[in-house]
């Protein structure tokens, strides 16, 4: 991985993993996370989409800014309630399907 930060603001989730996906190490450990990633990446691009911000989330939701930094970098454990939550803010519905 590169180990290198940028300075500032500006980087988008989405231009940062573009970049960060040239990186066959970190392309491997990104498929590895597995589910709790790709719920905090959904979570994250429909709150983009929302164009809400985590603190204005995290009020609807009823809790700290904070934590919803955690859970969109897949570091908080979600549990479907709080999903639900989160969906309810943003105007979308939850869905959980085994395929």
């Amino acid at each position: 991985m590169r180990g290198k930060r940028r300075k500032g603001r500006g980087t988008t989730l989405r231009q940062y993993l573009r970049e960060e996906m040239e990186d066959p190490e970190y392309q491997r450990l990104y498929e590895e996370a597995g589910i709790e990633l790709r719920v905090a990446l959904e979570i994250t691009k429909a709150r983009e989409a929302a164009k809400m911000s985590q603190r204005k989330l995290a009020d609807a939701i009823k809790t700290k800014q904070q934590t919803v930094s955690r859970i969109e970098r897949g570091a908080q454990n979600v549990t479907i309630e709080t999903l639900d939550r989160i969906a309810r803010a943003l105007h979308r519905n939850l869905q959980v399907r085994f395929i």
